[in-house]
């Protein structure tokens, strides 16, 4: 576990290193924060990644997982290759997840930053189910509309409620923004059993604000989410059948 915690903070370290973009940069500290949880339930034998990203999480858990698949209808993967050789190890298919027929269980599948993009998430879930092992986990974070400056900026005049889209949101493609309760509810509705929910990243500041401070304190922050579990950034559930 420690090994696989020296692995994401360096791949964040280095990508953060690599860009100018300060909301991208406070972005990867709080994706950093939510893989911190994951590792504590993560299984690693048969890994299964819905998407992939610019945030580096492929060429984490090619390091972290025995066998690594990565399912996404858009090709954002072979330009990965180009600056990480690890990920030649990874059996990228081309497909929307909706129609991915898998032949084989995962121990792990991982859901995150994904499941504000889907129209019918319940039946989504209801399908990725059926490709977890025994004794798998699905792993899955996703924004949460209760965060605390997403509430601030209720009361500043910038949203009309939390669970209106920002200007983020929007140009992200995100359809809805969750809470603990919808996201359980979601999991409930699909059949699946819920492990873990926890708050990542306490974030009273935009993240262009947090880019500004010293790095210590986002960790600050972090540290103090069990407290304010149900307004934190984001939320992780692990799953089990």
């Amino acid at each position: 576990m420690k090994k696989r915690i020296e692995v994401l903070h360096k791949i964040i370290a280095q990508k953060q290193k690599g860009t100018k973009d300060k909301r991208m940069y406070s972005y990867l500290n709080t994706k950093k924060y939510g893989y911190e949880k994951i590792n504590n339930y993560f299984c690693g034998e048969n890994v299964l990644e819905l998407g992939t990203d610019g945030s580096s999480t492929s060429s984490i858990l090619v390091r972290w997982s025995k066998k690594l698949t990565i399912v996404d209808m858009h090709d954002k993967f072979t330009s990965q290759i180009q600056k990480d050789e690890k990920l030649k190890d990874v059996n990228f298919i081309l497909s929307s997840w909706e129609e991915y027929k898998p032949d084989e269980k995962f121990s792990d599948i991982f859901l995150t930053d994904s499941l504000e993009h889907i129209q019918e998430p319940v039946k989504l879930l209801k399908l990725i189910k059926n490709w977890l092992s025994e004794d798998g986990r699905l792993h899955i974070i996703v924004p949460n509309a209760l965060s605390i400056h997403r509430l601030v900026g209720v009361e500043m005049g910038f949203l009309s409620s939390p669970y209106e889209l920002n200007d983020n949101d929007i140009s992200s493609n995100h359809i809805k923004v969750y809470d603990h309760n919808i996201l359980k509810q979601e999991i409930k509705d699909a059949g699946l059993n819920i492990v873990v929910c926890e708050g990542v990243q306490f974030k009273p500041n935009t993240d262009i604000q947090l880019a500004d401070l010293d790095e210590n304190f986002s960790r600050a922050l972090n540290n103090l989410s069990y407290m304010f579990n149900e307004y934190c950034a984001e939320i992780y559930v692990c799953c089990k059948l």
